[in-house]
């Protein structure tokens, strides 16, 4: 009676996890998927980015070179630059609002997943 009644417990409590652990599978896919979508959303503009850098980097190099000719291009190139950092500073945000939402909602499934499964191993082993 008594074993009966435990493995009726056990498949119960086993049922009980896999319902709870269905969303947060599909949270985790959700996440690669948007993951994913940020990978590719990375390579398209990181060359265009790099190009940006490089093309910055050789203007420059110009720039220095002639600063005892030509002030004024000096300070075209320093707002090339500084456009350039500002662009670079928003891709970054923007990569970080659209990655970090995500992780932190799988950290915080993860965590109530691993919380009630102590809870149910706290309750049986009572």
């Amino acid at each position: 009676m008594l074993q009966t009644i435990s493995v009726t417990v056990i498949a119960a409590s086993i049922v009980v996890f896999t319902i709870f652990l269905i969303p947060v599978l599909l949270q985790v896919r959700r996440t690669a998927r948007e993951a994913e979508k940020t990978l590719e959303t990375v390579r398209t503009q990181i060359v265009p980015l790099s190009h940006d850098l490089t093309v910055i980097s050789l203007e420059i190099k110009g720039i220095v070179e002639s600063v005892h000719r030509q002030v004024e291009k000096v300070e075209d190139g320093i707002n090339t630059v500084g456009d350039a950092a500002l662009r670079l500073r928003e891709f970054q945000g923007r990569i970080e609002r659209i990655v970090e939402e995500p992780l932190l909602e799988i950290v915080a499934l993860s965590r109530g997943a691993i919380r009630g499964v102590e809870a149910f191993v706290h309750f049986f082993r009572r």
